[in-house]
């Protein structure tokens, strides 16, 4: 009976990393979408010039920031008293009200409101991180969330591709209405398929009376993997923002369809990343050493878009910075996971997604600032910060324990 119940416990738990997996990668497909193609639309909604579109989008995505520094912290707040899987469905139905609301727009400014709706009603991944990280054992966290940022960074790679095909077929509005649409399908489809979590909202003492739980109280391995989240998202951010500028000096009339490749491998090597690097090396008591050395390989791929003088270097450059930095992704969202107690995680990621929208803001903003004078510069720039991240990971973070 005993071995019975084990082995029922674990397909439930393979079950629940299966369906979050699928439907994290698959919404993060569907708004793969649209979101390289919001220039082009702004365009087609009234804006003047390619300046002037791109200028929307940058208010667009500002209004997504403060959108999710209100909403993360409050969702995930919420989440650990009504349940994550409840907030999940709740992320990805919205995500898909950003699409039927930025379908119907009429003019540029109203970007700002579609992305607005998307920072302060949805952010599906941390919702999503924080459901898979109490879906199953501590033990297996680090290996189910390679599983969900994989599929994640996957549906980003491939997104793209997809959009292409739908605005060719229907245009940007019904390409971007008809990934509404399916984004609503998959929401439906996790109210089925993915097993519900269990939400504590007192513990009980050895007699069996209720007891409130402890509040959220940050510790620092908590704040400093709450750091390395953040800055992992800014020099991505800073990176991709970077990418087209930098191709444009050398790629030439070219341009497009080279920054095309480098995001679409990019996108694939990220996944190959968290697949092969990170399920296979950063594994318990050596994942300090494995984060600091991959942070110290980082620096050399950006030090070698530096050095770039022809596109093809500066696209290999681009896949290798990209395969190391996504390799990191699942274990520091298993350091912010262990660091609290399971029933406080969705409030842990709800300020994990705050920080990331800080992130979202603070690299384009870096970008900007050293087009101004050098992007060179700005990517030495960016492999020392990653030196100086090496160098905290390996003096300052304690791997927390894992109860099997």
């Amino acid at each position: 009976m005993k071995h019975a119940t084990a082995d029922t416990a674990r397909a439930i738990h393979k079950r629940a990393v299966f369906a979050i997996a699928t439907a994290t990668g698959s919404t993060s497909l569907l708004m793969n979408v649209w979101f390289p193609f919001l220039p082009l639309y702004m365009l087609q909604v009234g804006a003047r010039d390619e300046a002037s579109a791109l200028f929307w989008v940058a208010v667009g995505m500002s209004a997504q920031g403060v959108g999710r520094l209100i909403g993360g912290p409050l969702w995930g707040l919420l989440s650990d008293r009504l349940g994550r899987k409840k907030m999940f469905v709740r992320s990805v139905y919205s995500a898909a009200l950003t699409a039927f609301v930025l379908s119907i727009i009429n003019a540029p400014w109203q970007v700002g409101i579609a992305l607005a709706i998307q920072g302060l009603l949805s952010g599906f991944i941390p919702a999503g991180v924080a459901l898979m990280s109490v879906s199953v054992p501590d033990a297996k966290v680090r290996d189910a969330l390679n599983a969900l940022s994989g599929a994640q960074y996957l549906g980003s790679a491939i997104g793209p591709a997809v959009g292409a095909a739908m605005a060719i077929g229907f245009g940007y509005r019904g390409a971007i209405f008809s990934s509404g649409l399916l984004i609503a399908a998959v929401a439906t489809a996790v109210i089925f398929l993915v097993p519900a979590d269990t939400v504590r909202r007192r513990e009980r003492d050895l007699s069996g009376a209720a007891i409130a739980l402890a509040p959220f109280k940050p510790t620092l391995q908590f704040t400093l993997a709450i750091l390395l989240y953040f800055s992992l998202f800014a020099l991505q951010t800073f990176r991709n923002i970077a990418t087209p500028i930098a191709l444009k000096d050398i790629a030439g009339p070219n341009v497009t369809e080279v920054t095309g490749l480098a995001f679409v491998l990019g996108g694939i090597a990220s996944a190959l990343g968290i697949w092969i690097l990170s399920t296979r090396f950063f594994r318990q008591r050596r994942l300090r050493n494995i984060l600091a050395v991959t942070c110290v390989l980082t620096a050399l791929g950006h030090l070698l878009l530096a050095l770039s003088d022809s596109a093809w270097l500066y696209v290999l450059a681009f896949t290798l910075a990209s395969f190391l930095n996504a390799s990191m992704m699942p274990s520091t969202n298993t350091m912010i996971a262990l660091n609290v107690s399971r029933e406080r995680r969705g409030t842990a990621f709800g300020i994990g997604s705050a920080a990331q929208a800080i992130a979202f803001m603070v690299g384009p903003m870096g970008a900007a600032m050293f087009a101004t004078v050098s992007l060179k510069a700005g990517f030495v720039t960016v492999g020392m910060l990653f030196v100086a991240l090496a160098a905290l990971v390996a003096f300052a973070v304690r791997e927390p324990p894992v109860e099997k």
